[in-house]
C-alpha cells in the first residue's frame, strides 16, 4: 500500500534535540511542542515574497527606509531579537545558539553561533 506513494521525506528545521529540550530551562514556553524555524529560512521566504516591489528603487520611490525593516513571523508578528544562549554538554564541550520565541504563536527562531578561531577569541589582530 505504501509503495505506490514512494518515499516519505521528513525535513526537520530544529537544532539538536538536547538543545530543544534544554530551552525550557532558559525560560522558553513549550519548546518541545512548537514550530522551529531557522532564521535564514525566514529571510529567504521574505525575499522571495517581495518580488519586484522589494527592489531598492521601489523602496526609495515610496519612501521606505531599509534600516527600519522588521522581519515577520508567519503569524504576522515581528520576529523578536535573537539572543545568545550557551548550552554546556557532558564532554566539556559547549555550543552557543541564537534563540528567540514569537510572543503570539510561540514559534522558535534560531541559528548557530559560529565558533571563532582561537587566535580571534584571544583578541589578537588578524
Amino acid at each position: 500500500m505504501f509503495s505506490k506513494f514512494g518515499r516519505l521525506e521528513i525535513s526537520c528545521d530544529a537544532p539538536p534535540y538536547v538543545v530543544v529540550s534544554a530551552c525550557a530551562r532558559h525560560g522558553f514556553q513549550s519548546p518541545l511542542d512548537v514550530r522551529w524555524c531557522r532564521i535564514d529560512k525566514v529571510l529567504k521566504r521574505e525575499e522571495q515574497s517581495k518580488g519586484i516591489l522589494g527592489l531598492p528603487i521601489w523602496k526609495w520611490l515610496f519612501g521606505q527606509d531599509n534600516n527600519n525593516e522588521r522581519h515577520t513571523c508567519i503569524c504576522g508578528s515581528p520576529v523578536p531579537e535573537l539572543k545568545r544562549y550557551r548550552f554546556p554538554f557532558l564532554a566539556a564541550q559547549e555550543d552557543h545558539y541564537l534563540l528567540a520565541q514569537c510572543r503570539r504563536c510561540r514559534t522558535m527562531f534560531w541559528d548557530e553561533v559560529l565558533a571563532l578561531p582561537t587566535w580571534m577569541e584571544e583578541g589578537e589582530p588578524a
